[in-house]
């Protein structure tokens, strides 16, 4: 199978199997969510962002080392057994310190959440090698199947609990029974155990590898989610509950419509690291086609965020839809942060990795703090604006990881941009000129609407662009491709 097969055929079982499981996960939320109060949401937020930010820590330059070491067994050992080590100690550190952290947010429930997640630190550590090596070998249907079986897992579990009245118990037991679920079928299909440890030579060059791609997970979930612990510091419980839910539906889009492809993204960079033409070549492909997909469910899920949000969660989540709308907007960060990680990993550059990724969380948490006080619509709008910033920082990684000028992939970003607002405006209207619309209806409405004037502006200013991707869809996916003249 040629690589860009490959890609393509990863990239749409993990889109398949992504958009399967979450919307099991949808559904279980939305019944969790009519038992559980915000409060208690916004409790569990606060320790899930802190467990697993520690998580991340943990295990983070793991998968990364086994990926870009394919079928090195020191690698393999090395990178599991640093990482263990690691999320031993760290778990430890944040049972210690669980409850002075629950009196610095003067929630006296947030100590045992703290400690009972941290057993998911240690669970995280039996999953990251084999994950890799399956991703490794594009064998995303397997990873995506058991990523849905530890969603259906989890839910089973949590159900009864909140059934019964016990939310913080409920959502707690269903992150820890997803982990267990995913760390033990991951080992099984890999076919993969734990290594005997290495020595200590093994474990240094490991660490060596990982301390820059640590850091890097570090600030990626402080800019993807963990961001709320400094948000918690400055609103009620309550508010946190509302603004984690919009921000939830927010990481959901993103994973329908970006994360999918963004796995294969690593193991495509990793095989064209030796050729720079082939290597720029897949990069705007990459981009060009993440720009529309990203960019027109950023448009349709935006524009009918009233109906999403009232009807998966009901009346008592309405603070949430315009949180929600605004925070949609933060597309495009996304599209392009998601392909300069990989390409500067694949090209060995972990410590710029870690440096662009540290500005942007300080950037993030500088928002979030300085709005969160002014309530949720001021901090939504302060999160998606800081984007604009962003943006002009992402443009000299780019060129570092490209070795070539990035103004061709900033172009592409401009017609989808234009697209998404005349979407979100033309679906605005569609409400003010209907009024008093049922809100099955107003769903209806507002998607159709929205996804009518992207596809209308994306055909009538580039029919070229729009009929060139899909051809070259198709024949990534069904059609004969002759990789000795590119990737595509």
């Amino acid at each position: 199978m040629s690589l860009a097969r490959g890609a393509a055929r990863g990239a749409v079982w993990n889109f398949a199997t992504v958009l399967l499981e979450r919307g099991f996960g949808f559904l279980v939320l939305a019944v969790l969510l009519r038992y559980i109060p915000a409060s208690s949401v916004g409790v569990v937020a606060i320790g899930s962002a802190i467990s697993d930010l520690v998580r991340m820590i943990s295990v983070g330059g793991a998968g990364e080392q086994v990926q870009a070491a394919p079928g090195d067994l020191a690698v393999e050992a090395g990178a599991f057994w640093s990482q263990f080590y690691a999320s031993i100690g760290l778990a430890v550190l944040l049972v210690i310190a669980a409850p002075a952290v629950a009196g610095l947010y003067h929630e006296p429930a947030l100590a045992l959440v703290l400690q009972v997640l941290a057993i998911n630190i240690v669970l995280t550590a039996f999953l990251v090698v084999p994950s890799a090596k399956l991703g490794g070998e594009f064998r995303f249907r397997a990873l995506g199947l058991i990523s849905f079986g530890s969603t259906v897992i989890g839910g089973a579990v949590a159900l009864p609990f909140a059934i019964a009245g016990h939310g913080v118990d409920a959502l707690i037991y269903q992150r820890l029974a997803g982990v267990a679920f995913y760390a033990a079928v991951a080992c099984a299909v890999a076919g993969w155990r734990p290594p005997l440890p290495p020595s200590f030579a093994v474990l240094r060059e490991s660490f060596r590898f990982s301390l820059p791609l640590m850091q890097a997970s570090l600030v990626d979930f402080v800019s993807l989610t963990a961001y709320v612990m400094a948000i918690g510091l400055r609103m009620s419980a309550a508010d946190v509950g509302r603004f984690r839910i919009a921000q939830r539906l927010v990481e959901v889009l993103q994973e329908i419509a970006f994360a999918p492809a963004r796995k294969v993204f690593l193991p495509v960079f990793v095989a064209v690291r030796e050729d720079p033409e082939r290597r720029f070549e897949a990069t705007m492909y990459m981009i060009d086609v993440l720009a529309v997909i990203i960019f027109f469910c950023a448009a349709v899920s935006g524009a009918a965020a009233r109906p999403i949000v009232l009807l998966m969660f009901g009346d008592k989540w309405a603070a949430a839809v315009p949180v929600f709308a605004i925070m949609t907007l933060m597309a495009p960060v996304t599209a392009l942060y998601g392909v300069i990680n990989p390409l500067l990993t694949a090209a060995g550059r972990t410590s710029l990795v870690s440096r662009f990724a540290w500005v942007n969380v300080l950037i993030i948490l500088a928002a979030a703090w300085f709005a969160a006080p002014y309530g949720l619509i001021v901090l939504a709008w302060a999160l998606a604006g800081r984007g604009l910033l962003t943006i002009f920082l992402f443009i000299p990684a780019m060129r570092i990881g490209l070795g070539r000028p990035v103004a061709p992939l900033l172009k592409l970003l401009i017609l989808p941009v234009a697209a998404l607002f005349a979407a979100r405006v033309a679906a605005a209207a569609a409400v003010a000129m209907l009024p008093g619309m049922d809100m099955g209806v107003e769903l209806l409405v507002t998607a159709g609407v929205a996804a009518a004037v992207f596809a209308a502006v994306m055909l009538i200013f580039a029919p070229r662009r729009v009929v060139r991707m899909a051809a070259r869809l198709r024949r990534a996916l069904i059609g004969r491709i002759a990789v000795e003249n590119g990737f595509l």
